[in-house]
C-alpha cells in the first residue's frame, strides 16, 4: 500500500508550537463566533462534569448533523458519534451521583443511579431511561467498544450472548440521545440544586 502523504501539512508552527500555550488578553475576543478561536481549559474555566458531558453531547451531534447534511459518509465517523453518545451518558450519570466511582462500567453506574433516585428521593427511574442504558451497555459495557471498535461478544440482560450484527439509524439515534440527555441533563440539574428530587 502506498501512502499519499500532505506535504503542506508539515508547516514549522504545526510541527514545533505547543498545544498548551500559557492564557493571555491575546486570547480574548468579542463572543464565541469571534476570532481568534480556540478555547481555554483549567483554572476558571475548569470544566464541571455536567458541562463536559454536554460537550461530548453537543460533540456528537454535531457528527450526525454532518452526516445527515453529507459533510462526511456516515461508516467514517459512526462510531466515533456512538462513543460520544456513549460518553456523554457515562460523563453525566457521574455528575448526578454524589461520590461516583472511578468505572467506566454504564450498567453499575446507572444501577448505582437508579439506587441513589430511591434512596435519596424515593423516585424510581423511568424504566425507558434504565433500558436505554443497559441497551447501550450491552454493547458497550466498559467504554471500549465504540472507542476502540472491540465489539467482542456483547451479552443481553440475561447474560446470554448476542449473535451481534446490528444496524444504527441515525435519525432514530439522535432522537433516543437527545430524549436520554434531556432527561438525565434536567435530574442533575434538580440534583445540583438540592431541590426534592429529580423530575424524570
Amino acid at each position: 500500500m502506498h501512502l499519499v502523504m500532505r506535504t503542506d501539512a508539515f508547516t514549522e508552527e504545526a510541527m514545533t508550537r505547543p498545544l498548551f500555550e500559557e492564557l493571555t488578553g491575546d486570547h480574548a475576543r468579542e463572543d464565541e463566533w469571534s476570532g481568534p478561536h480556540g478555547f481555554a481549559i483549567g483554572g476558571m474555566m475548569q470544566a464541571s462534569t455536567a458541562s463536559l458531558a454536554e460537550e461530548y453531547f453537543v460533540a456528537a451531534n454535531e457528527l450526525v448533523e454532518g452526516i445527515k447534511k453529507k459533510r462526511i459518509a456516515d461508516y467514517r465517523v459512526g462510531n466515533a458519534a456512538l462513543f460520544l453518545y456513549r460518553h456523554s451518558c457515562e460523563v453525566i450519570l457521574k455528575a448526578a451521583l454524589p461520590a461516583p466511582k472511578r468505572t467506566h462500567d454504564l450498567t453499575d453506574l446507572a444501577n448505582n443511579f437508579v439506587e441513589m433516585v430511591k434512596e435519596k428521593y424515593g423516585q424510581d427511574v423511568p424504566a425507558w431511561i434504565v433500558r436505554r442504558m443497559k441497551e447501550l451497555a450491552a454493547i458497550d459495557p466498559n467504554s471500549t467498544a465504540f472507542r476502540y471498535g472491540n465489539y467482542g461478544t456483547p451479552i443481553d440482560a440475561g447474560d446470554a450472548p448476542i449473535d451481534f450484527e446490528a444496524y444504527v439509524s441515525l435519525s432514530h439515534l439522535q432522537a433516543a440521545m437527545l430524549a436520554l440527555n434531556t432527561a438525565l441533563v434536567s435530574a442533575v440539574a434538580e440534583i445540583r440544586l438540592g431541590r426534592h428530587g429529580p423530575t424524570l
